[in-house]
């Protein structure tokens, strides 16, 4: 009984998850608000430990890629961790405004 009492606190502390807010940012947002787009990019990282942020420039260039040919504006973005046990979620939320130009 004590054993499985243990592998069960072991296997619920491995699937619970903390999640913080690092930064948010809004640009001046436009009177013409009819097109929204979003995209979102994620890295998962060991102990917290961050080689690469190139996560970050796809967001921008899925971004990019919704709207080709108008005017980004209106961004507000989101960075976020997720922390499980020994591994950490980093994502990048963003959602704009495409108006044509």
């Amino acid at each position: 009984m004590l054993k499985n009492t243990i592998l069960f606190s072991v296997l619920a502390l491995s699937l619970t998850g903390c999640v913080g807010l690092n930064t948010v940012s809004m640009t001046q947002v436009p009177a013409q608000r009819d097109n929204v787009i979003t995209t979102k990019s994620s890295s998962w990282n060991f102990i917290g430990i961050n080689f690469s942020n190139a996560f970050v420039d796809e967001a921008i260039d899925k971004l990019k890629g919704q709207c080709p040919t108008g005017k980004i504006e209106g961004v507000y973005t989101k960075h976020q961790t997720t922390g499980y046990v020994l591994m950490f979620k980093r994502e990048v939320i963003v959602s704009a405004y495409c108006n044509e130009v």
